[in-house]
């Protein structure tokens, strides 16, 4: 279920078996569907764990309180039921040879068709920002914050250092020292950012940064905040067999480093 589980995940997989935050994450995972109808006292008992606890676990996800988490599983659950979170190729019946010919056509046309989309005036805008800007933070989640680090590491081999945070929170203190210096990349493929992440979105958009979106979704709170943004060819989840934009967003990170490298290799 997207964003949330992605969260969950994070808890179990950095904490210790023995501590709280872990026996909180894994109880909620296995009980997912069931916790937007259940009392905090409720999730507690099964958790193992008081009323308090969940109040601070919700914070460290990123949550104001239990009533916005359950709101955010009911959105998450309603999309994955939609198909908006699951490929259409699972509901198929296909051969082995079939699935993978028509996944190989797919990733095939989601490169061919960004090479003819993406604007690379403005990538190389958005280049030039990354090398001459001292705090340059990007923000995402999910597949965007494995491309976010991905970005981040290999730019440190071409001397430049830009800064990312796993957990939502510390994404959050990092867009609240934002200031008239700094470059927020924001990594928002479908545009949904806003919806699972307003508090962190708030702070972007009030910061005074320069701004810059990579996204398909010419959203209104986009255009009226970014300074940039680098559109995706709209895929409109059309995709059936993998994740959609899981191929040109990682072709566009690879060509923003080489590029990158290419115009700056004398300073690194």
């Amino acid at each position: 279920m997207g964003d949330l589980i992605y969260r969950l995940l994070l808890f179990l997989n950095s904490s210790k078996e023995n501590d709280i935050n872990y026996n909180i994450a894994i109880t909620m995972l296995r009980n997912i569907r069931s916790i937007p109808e259940m009392s905090i006292n409720k999730l507690a008992d099964i958790c193992f764990t008081s009323p308090a606890a969940i109040t601070r676990f919700c914070h460290k996800l990123g949550y104001s309180n239990l009533i916005e988490f359950k709101e955010n599983i009911k959105i998450n659950i309603g999309h994955y039921n939609e198909g908006l979170m699951k490929p259409k190729a699972i509901s198929y019946d296909l051969s082995r040879e079939d699935i993978l010919k028509n996944m190989s056509l797919e990733i095939i046309d989601e490169i061919e068709t960004s090479k003819e989309f993406i604007d690379l005036k403005i990538v190389d805008r958005v280049i030039e920002l990354i090398f001459n800007s001292n705090n340059v933070c990007i923000f995402g989640t999910q597949f965007s914050q494995l491309m976010a680090q991905d970005l981040q590491r290999k730019l440190v081999n071409l001397s430049k250092l830009i800064y990312h945070a796993n957990d939502v929170q510390e994404q959050e203190r990092l867009a609240e020292d934002l200031d008239e210096n700094s470059l927020a990349i924001l990594i928002s493929p479908t545009g949904r950012f806003p919806l699972y992440h307003e508090r962190l979105w708030k702070k972007i958009e009030k910061s005074p940064a320069t701004v810059v979106v990579i996204t398909e979704k010419k959203k209104t709170e986009y255009i009226k905040r970014s300074d940039y943004i680098i559109y995706l060819p709209p895929r409109n989840d059309s995709n059936e067999y993998v994740q959609n934009h899981r191929y040109d967003l990682s072709f566009l990170i690879e060509y923003i480093y080489v590029r990158y490298g290419i115009l700056y290799k004398s300073n690194s």
